[in-house]
Formats: structure tokens, sequence, C-alpha cells
């Protein structure tokens, strides 16, 4: 299909247009709570949505569409939001609505509190459940709110914190698992209105979700750095035997042929099962950049900043990817330089080996020649010594005597004769 054909069919057109509306943002008033569930599904999220529209079906309510990629619907209490991600599906609880003037609601982060929201049936979905991020937004912020403190709502080991929106909120990020398996985040609103407060949510809950799936890339770099670095180890012994084969004047690479082959099927293999990881985190770290800036985040006193957190904590593992996708192409264009150098050495031994051939046939038919000479000149001579016996035989039954001839006369005569006439025979047949 042309790009003239694609311009022109209206359903691709109204596709692209709908890209920019797939996962709308809703407005958030009050305080409330966000729980996401974050499935990998690879290419197929079929499983999950049909899991999602039977517990649709049982309640009575519309389907989710095949084709549709943002899913929300409204339930008892709470709103179920579906979203469909290139390589990972999203179920999320959304409550807001609720009434609190300072910190958080007193059901913050209790499963047991919620039972109108269907926790089991998530945490049940037919897909690797890949991360669960509940985040809490509240009132405004505790009067000398502390670090201490924050780490005993958010159940972790750090807390990362900053300032939004000029002040008018604040927002806590745990960066760690809870008791009960959630990555903790509380929004304290002082005064962002409910159209903003949409975003801001979503973009908190991406911001948890990309940061966890930046570092997918790390694990994949973990299980294949061990076996880069070998084929790196063999590599180098590789080109070191190389150079000193190409210095001999009888130098022999055919052997190392095998082994660069069996070296580049192994670096076509890791790249084949670490380059879509590797891209995709790349791309996710790009998110994750992009949201954080849209935070427009400040200082807050007291606490260590979310930017300056992720820095120095994400950023050696992404620095491990990138290092990793560097040494990858690096030891690919090693190894077609190594391979183009055994192919040049190997054409040299090959051009070698079929001069000498040459030459040894060029000999070979010298020696040939000359012995076909010699046949000929052994040839001509018996067949000269049986023609003259022949000529005795006839001359015998003559009356030679009465012509004052001698047999010996006839025979000597005959010689010269015969062999002339042998050598004649002889050279026609090899002009024919």
């Amino acid at each position: 299909m042309g790009v003239d054909t694609l311009s022109a069919d209206p359903e691709l057109r109204h596709s692209l247009s709908e890209e920019l509306h797939a996962r709308a943002f809703h407005d958030f008033d009050g305080a409330g709570r966000f729980i996401r569930f974050v499935y990998l599904v690879g290419n197929d999220d079929s499983k999950v949505v049909k899991y999602v529209n039977k517990y649709l079906r049982s309640r009575k309510l519309s389907e989710m569409p095949d084709t549709a990629k943002f899913y929300r619907v409204d339930l008892t209490g709470f709103a179920l939001r579906i979203e469909r991600h290139t390589e990972f599906l999203t179920i999320s609880f959304v409550e807001k609505g609720l009434r609190v003037k300072s910190g958080i609601s007193k059901n913050s982060f209790d499963e047991s509190r919620l039972s109108h929201m269907p926790f089991k049936w998530a945490q049940n979905a037919p897909a690797s459940l890949f991360h669960s991020i509940w985040v809490e937004v509240g009132g405004v912020p505790p009067i000398n709110l502390s670090q201490s403190r924050m780490l005993k709502i958010l159940d972790s080991r750090a807390v990362a914190s900053n300032n939004f929106s000029e002040n008018a909120a604040q927002v806590h990020f745990s960066f760690d698992i809870d008791s009960n398996g959630y990555s903790r985040v509380v929004i304290f609103n002082s005064s962002i209105e409910a159209t903003r407060m949409g975003r801001v949510v979503q973009r908190v809950v991406e911001i948890e979700t990309y940061r966890l799936l930046a570092l997918l890339g790390l694990s994949a770099v973990k299980k294949y750095s061990g076996r880069l670095s070998s084929i790196e180890d063999v590599l180098n012994g590789l080109t070191s035997d190389l150079a000193k084969e190409i210095k001999k004047p009888d130098g022999q690479v055919q052997p190392l042929l095998t082994i660069l082959s069996s070296q580049a099927a192994d670096v076509e293999d890791i790249y084949s099962r670490t380059s879509y990881r590797l891209a995709a985190t790349k791309a996710y770290r790009g998110i994750l950049t992009g949201r954080l800036e849209r935070m427009q985040m400040t200082r807050l006193s007291g606490f260590q900043g979310v930017r300056g957190f992720l820095d120095r904590r994400m950023t050696p593992a992404m620095d491990s990817c990138t290092a990793f996708s560097d040494r990858l192409s690096s030891l690919s264009s090693r190894l077609n330089r190594a391979g183009a150098l055994l192919r040049t050495q190997t054409e040299l031994v090959i051009q070698r080996q079929n001069r000498d051939l040459l030459h040894s046939m060029d000999q070979r038919a010298k020696q040939q020649l000359r012995l076909q000479q010699t046949v000929e000149r052994l040839s001509i001579a018996a067949v000269t010594y049986y023609g003259v016996g022949l000529v005795g035989y006839v001359a015998s039954s003559l009356p030679i005597d009465q012509w004052g001839l001698t047999l010996t006369f006839i025979k000597a005569l005959s010689v010269p004769l015969i062999a002339i006439a042998v050598w004649l025979g002889i050279r026609k047949v090899k002009e024919k």
C-alpha cells in the first residue's frame, strides 16, 4: 500500500486522530486513591481483556471493545480503568470525592477496609503481575510533617519528596515495595483544582510505572553480560592468532573461520534477545524524564528530591544498559572486521594455492609433452624395425641375387624410407 493510498484511508486517519485521545484524563476532585496493577502481556493481551469483560458481564455492564486502548466504567464507589499498551496492560481502581482536610484518609493503603474494590480479582488476572501502585490523594500537608513520619506512612526504606505546581501540592514517593506488594505514593493537595489534579495523578502513576519498566533492561544486561564478556575474550584471542598467522608466509587461517562464525552467531543471538528490551528501556526512560519535567517539581525542605533520588539510583542502571548496547554494537563491528580480514587472508591463500596448482599443472603438461615425444620417437623406431623385418621377408622371396643386390643392402635402404613414412603418418594423426 503506497503513501497516497494510506493518506486516503479514512479509517487510518480516524485511528491516528483517536491516538491523541486514547488515554483520557479525568477530573480528580477531593481526596481519594488511584490503585494500578501492571501486567506484562507481551504481544497478546486478549486473555486479560476476556477476563475483564467476564467481570463486567457479571455486573451487567458494557464490555470493553476489542479495538479499544482505554476503557473506563463506573462501579459502586469506584471507577474501573483499563489501559492497553504495547507490552503491558493496566487495571486501575479510582476512588475520588472523599473529604479530607489534612493528611490522608483513614482507609489509606488498607485493602481490608476497601471491600467494595475487587483486589483479589485484579491480582488473579491471567497474566504476569509486574507491578502494583497505590497512590493516595489527601488534603493539605499535616503540620510539622517529617521524613520519619512519611517513612512510616509509606512503609518504605526511603522517601523522595517535592513540592510541585508552585507549591500548591506535595508528592512523596516510596520507590519501594511495601509488605502487601504495593509501591506507595502520597499526594497532599493544598489548592490544585480537579481538572489539573486528574493530570497530576496520571503523571504520578506513569512515573512509578515507567520507572520500573525502564529497569527491565537491567535484568537483560545482567543475564547476558557474562556471555558477552566470554565472547570478547574469545575474539581477543582470535584476533591475536589471526595477526600471527597473517605474518607467516604459509599462515593457515581456515581453522579460525569456524571459531569466528560461532562467536558471530552468539552475538546475533544476544542481539536478537536484548535489542527490543534495550530499545524499550530507552523509550521508557524518555517517557519517565518527560513526566518528571512536566511535574514542575521544586525543593521540599527536609526531604530528598525525586529527581535527585532517581538520578542517583537509576542512572547507574541506565548507564549499564547503554554501555551494554555499545559493547554489543562494538563487538559486532569487531567481528565484522575480523571476518573481513579472515576472508581477505583466505582469498590470498586460495590465490597462492591456485598459483601453485597452475604451476604444477604446467610442469606436468611439459613432462607429458616430453614423454609423448619420447614415445613417438620410440614408436617410430619400433615400427621402422618391424617394417624393415617385413621388407626382409619380402626381399628374401625375390631373386635379388640375379639383380645384383643383397638382402642387407635392401634392408638398409628401406630403413630411412620406412622411418620417414611412419613419421609423416604420426604427424598427420597429430594434426587431425
